[in-house]
Order: structure tokens, then C-alpha cells, then sequence
């Protein structure tokens, strides 16, 4: 469970941080990026004051870390409206945002070759993420595990399951269960760039670790994900929703 965002004091500095509350960690823990800002982990049953302790202990990192990103107040929050231009597999495309008619629910999508067209309910239109946000995990949904199914046949493993959600760190992963999951605003990458990240989880599933016989096999069967990886730290800005 994620509060509002807090304030504080770090180095005569103001920060602005979330604090997340989990069930099932033991040890506190601290995450940023440009997206969300400073995440702040405890304990569920930890006390808050334990918060600037955490962050005075980890001062030099997370200074250093917040400059990098530019997260000192808090998560970047990008405007979105008719002529935003956005990724979606990896091109950019141009904002088309219409009103649904007054009997008309959900929204429609249309994507086309230099604009994604999002019909919407009028309300929606001053702030349309949340809409954006569910046609990019349909998208994710209706893309991302077929990619995985080629790479699984290009390796010979596959996976149990899929999951499309949203990660803060990492693009994907794979469980030593056999699931593997992707964050949905992946599919705002190139298809290049998506199938170096499918085949790195992939091959984790012959390989739960990154050993020379991982990387090995990565580099056999997906020589350009490396490329890819390039490419993402690059322009992680821009797969920013």
C-alpha cells in the first residue's frame, strides 16, 4: 500500500517521497526512478519514524541517485492532450483525443500510422492516462505473449504463465515457478527492443541466473538484445506514462 507523498528535509533539501507499506518484506528498502520518484519500503507493522534514519543512512546514494533522476519532488508527471506525441512500438505517434456520445461507455482505440485516435467519455478528456493506460495493457496483453511463445520456441522452454502489469524497476522478470512478467509500457518500445527483453526472460527459464551459460545462450539466440538494453536506458524517459 502506497500513502501520499510525504515531505522532509535531506541535506537543507526539500523531499518529496511515497511510502510503501508491505506484508511481505522484512527489511526496509528504497527505489527511485524519474516515474515514481522516491519509493520508500517498511514493514507493514514498522513504525514511519523509522523513515529519516533510513534515508540519513543512505544519504550519499540517494543523493546521488535523486540528481541523476531529477526526483526531488517526487514522481514526473506527464500532460497529456490532443497533439502529445507518444511511443507506441516504438514509433511516435500523435495524440487524437474525441468524446464518446452521451449512451456510449468504455472507450475506443484506434491506432493509426502517425496518430493513436482514444474515443473517450468527456470527463475523461482533461485527464486521459487512466484510458491511455488501459489501451497499453490490452496492447501488452494482445502482444507481448506471442513474442514470448517464438522465443520460447526459439529456446525450447515456456513459461507456465504470463503476467502484464506494472513494475517500477525492471521491464521483466521470471519466477523460479516458471511465470514470467513484463511491465505493460514495454509494448512503447520498438518490436526489436521488446523481443530483447522477451528472450532474456526466456532464457531464464533454462537459466535462473545470469552465468556465462545464460548469457551464452542470450547472445546465440538474441545477439541484439544488447542493442536493446542500449536503447531503453536511452530513452527510458520516454516510455514514461
Amino acid at each position: 500500500m502506497k500513502s501520499p507523498l510525504s515531505r522532509t528535509l535531506l541535506r537543507g533539501r526539500t523531499l518529496r517521497y511515497s511510502l510503501r507499506r508491505n506484508r511481505r518484506t522484512r527489511r526496509p528498502g528504497l527505489e527511485v526512478s524519474r516515474r515514481d520518484g522516491l519509493v520508500v519500503s517498511i514493514p507493514w507493522r514498522a513504525r514511519e519514524e523509522i523513515v529519516p534514519e533510513l534515508l540519513h543512512l543512505w544519504s550519499d546514494w540517494l543523493v546521488k541517485k535523486l540528481d541523476e533522476y531529477d526526483a526531488w519532488e517526487g514522481p514526473c508527471v506527464r500532460e497529456y492532450a490532443t497533439g502529445t506525441e507518444l511511443l507506441v512500438l516504438g514509433r511516435p505517434r500523435r495524440l487524437k483525443l474525441k468524446a464518446l456520445g452521451p449512451r456510449e461507455r468504455g472507450y475506443v482505440a484506434e491506432l493509426e500510422a502517425d496518430h493513436l485516435v482514444l474515443h473517450m467519455a468527456p470527463e475523461r478528456i482533461l485527464d486521459p492516462r487512466p484510458v491511455l493506460e488501459q489501451y497499453l495493457r490490452k496492447l501488452a496483453r494482445e502482444h507481448l505473449p506471442g513474442r514470448t511463445d517464438y522465443w520460447g520456441d526459439r529456446v525450447g522452454r515456456w513459461p507456465k504463465r504470463v503476467i502484464i502489469g506494472e513494475r517500477t524497476t525492471r521491464w521483466g522478470s521470471c519466477s523460479p515457478s516458471g511465470t514470467i512478467s513484463y511491465c505493460y509500457r514495454l509494448v512503447m518500445a520498438p518490436p526489436e527492443v521488446i523481443d530483447g527483453i522477451v528472450a532474456h526472460e526466456v532464457c531464464h527459464l533454462r537459466h535462473l541466473d545470469h552465468s556465462r551459460r545464460f548469457w551464452g545462450l542470450l547472445d546465440e539466440v538474441c545477439p541484439q538484445h544488447v542493442r536493446g538494453r542500449e536503447w531503453l536506458n536511452k530513452h527510458e524517459d520516454d516510455l514514461i506514462l
